[in-house]
């Protein structure tokens, strides 16, 4: 049976959707020469020669241009529109490596302009990417004539080596050392390859190197093109780590801000109501005992006041419990104790907090327990949760364990996301990560960690 194991870590998450050029072919070595890969990726050697000149002349232009006018306003504008273009003849680049050499090498985070009126001159001379792309540009000018070289020459070599007896007859007789006539190549003083021997052995020498080591050589290159261009052309781990941070926490807060409009129609809709019946109820009661009416006939009208007023405070209660669980004021284990002893099922704890956990932490690692638990007792089919809560050195790491049906998976966080993609979206917004492991049939694995504190 296979597991269906899902991550949600933005800290963590890698560049796996840069690989580098794998010749996908699946021919034998003696046919490798003939595969559509390497012929792609001889393709890719060509046009990276055009390229290249194209980007090692705007990135001189562009140092020249930047540093002659720096000194004036107009130049710096100047300089971080060219590094932004930059971005551009990268994207170029990007899209050719993909096509020729089946890589699939991602762009770079998008371009932000930072707020106020120097935030473009600001954000282009500082944005990594264009930089990364003028970097690019400058050495692949040189690497790709060195690679297309390289591999034309073996080519060249080997093809021609190879069909040598085929057009020997063509070239002109040359006269020797030892007096005679030869139709052949020189490779020496006096050492023609003119006999059916030596014709036969350079002709296989000449066909192994056309099938074993032009291919080699030239996807290794290839490879080796790749490779620059998914470091330099890619998004950087930590572009992608940041971007992903400002996605979340904007969601976040517009999360917050969705929970505060509710909140505020409760308060709204609900207690205020409640206030001004309560008002005008004490109100009337005071008429009423102003105009002489005995307290007894006016003491229904008190009651019901009364009645409306503990009405009040208990759905006020529920907002604020809402808002921070009352139990987290005596600490998160004994709030995920109050919380497992209501659950909608049986739910075994073992929680062994031995280091402090900040407030914020506390109320983020509740809500999750909370709506894994609430998940469980919906989809899990069992009437028992195993909960585990430890903290080691710098993190807080939580498990809910049932061996319920499993196939619970993560669809992808949105603003409005609940269930298991607002538990990660929420565990992302303070830095921690949702691991899901759930295969059909069981056991359902949550495991969420989390930092100490907002500052660890």
């Amino acid at each position: 049976m296979t597991s269906t194991t899902q991550s949600f870590d933005f800290t963590a998450r890698s560049l796996s959707t840069s690989p580098l050029f794998t010749p996908t072919n699946t021919a034998s070595l003696p046919l490798r020469a003939f595969a559509p890969s390497t012929w792609r990726a001889f393709v890719y050697h060509l046009v990276n020669v055009p390229l290249g000149a194209l980007g090692f002349v705007y990135v001189v232009t562009a140092v020249s241009l930047g540093l002659s006018l720096a000194a004036l306003i107009i130049g710096l504008f100047l300089g971080a529109a060219l590094v932004l273009g930059a971005r551009a003849l990268g994207a170029a680049n990007r899209g050719v490596t993909n096509l020729l050499l089946g890589t699939s090498i991602p762009s770079p985070v998008a371009f932000r302009r930072a707020p106020g009126f120097g935030g473009f001159l600001r954000s282009g001379l500082t944005d990594g990417a264009g930089w990364r792309a003028m970097s690019y540009m400058f050495v692949t000018f040189m690497t790709s004539i060195f690679s297309l070289t390289v591999s034309a020459s073996f080519l060249a070599v080997g093809l021609g080596g190879a069909t040598y007896g085929v057009w020997r007859r063509w070239l002109p007789e040359q006269m020797g050392p030892d007096g005679e006539l030869h139709r052949g190549a020189q490779f020496a003083d006096g050492y023609f390859i003119d006999t059916p021997a030596r014709v036969f052995v350079y002709s296989v020498i000449c066909a192994f190197i056309l099938l074993f080591v032009w291919p080699a050589i030239n996807n290794g290159l290839a490879k080796m093109q790749a490779m620059l261009a998914a470091t330099l052309l890619g998004p950087t781990q930590a572009s992608v780590e940041r971007h992903e941070l400002l996605k979340r926490q904007a969601r976040s807060a517009e999360s917050t801000a969705l929970k505060m409009r509710s909140i505020e129609r409760d308060l709204h809709d609900v207690t205020q109501a409640q206030l001004v019946a309560i008002a005008m109820k004490v109100g009337d009661a005071k008429e009423r005992l102003a105009a002489g009416e005995s307290p007894e006939a006016v003491l229904a009208t008190l009651d019901s006041a009364h009645a409306t007023s503990k009405d009040a405070l208990t759905d006020l209660r529920g907002l604020v419990q809402g808002i921070h669980p009352a139990s987290l004021n005596d600490g998160l284990a004994t709030a995920l104790y109050t919380l497992a002893s209501s659950s909608a099922i049986s739910v075994r704890l073992d929680a062994q907090l031995t280091r402090p956990v900040s407030p914020a932490v506390e109320q983020v690692a509740y809500y999750s327990v909370s709506e894994l638990l609430t998940n469980a007792a919906k989809h899990s089919g069992v009437d028992s949760v195993l909960v585990i809560a430890r903290t080691d050195a710098d993190r807080l790491n939580l498990s809910v364990v049932d061996h319920g049906r499993g196939g619970a998976m993560l669809r992808g966080a949105s603003v409005l996301a609940t269930g298991l993609d607002g538990v990660a979206d929420r565990v992302a917004s303070v830095g921690g990560t949702l691991t899901l492991s759930s295969p059909t049939g069981g056991p359902t694995i949550a495991e969420v960690r989390l930092p100490l504190s907002l500052e660890s």
